[in-house]
């Protein structure tokens, strides 16, 4: 996630809203009262597999929605991170522009070697949160892929009627 693609509050109202659909399903496997023995039903319970199959969607619905605010927990604590990178650089009269961190142009009231020095230590650090923001991206796509495939298999079986 980056303030490009989406926004942390965003993001975590969605994690949020996954995670309460997660609860719900919970609770109506709750009300649905024990598991019918029969296959087909028409009382109005739930069959232990079918139950199964509802549970196993509420997990992935609750794994995924802790993902989201977790990454935007990340994102909104990488750009407090950058903010402060930013103050650092304007200190050494260093500009940061995307990935790079670069000397400003004419003039300055820096002393040229605090300057050279400040450069390298602030352009690892801006190097260290983009770093970590690709390592929880990729997480978060494992993660998502993961979900998507037990998704697809609690569907599968779902059409098939069986385990």
């Amino acid at each position: 996630m980056t303030s490009q693609t989406a926004d942390p509050a965003s993001t975590s109202a969605l994690g949020g809203a996954l995670r309460a659909q997660a609860l719900a399903l919970a609770d109506l496997l709750e009300r649905l009262g024990e598991p019918a023995t029969h296959r087909r039903n028409t009382s109005g319970y739930a069959t232990g597999f079918e139950r199964d199959l509802v549970a196993a969607a509420a997990a992935q619905l609750d794994r995924i929605g802790a993902v989201l605010q977790g990454l935007a927990t990340s994102d909104v604590e990488r750009a407090a991170r950058r903010r402060g990178l930013h103050e650092e650089a304007g200190r050494h009269e260093l500009d940061i522009e995307g990935p790079r961190v670069y000397e400003r142009p004419g003039p300055s009231r820096v002393d040229p070697s605090v300057r050279t020095r400040a450069r390298p230590r602030v352009q690892e650090l801006l190097n260290r949160v983009a770093a970590s923001q690709g390592r929880d991206l990729a997480s978060f796509c494992r993660e998502l892929e993961a979900s998507t495939a037990a998704l697809r298999s609690i569907s599968e079986r779902a059409r098939r009627g069986t385990d």
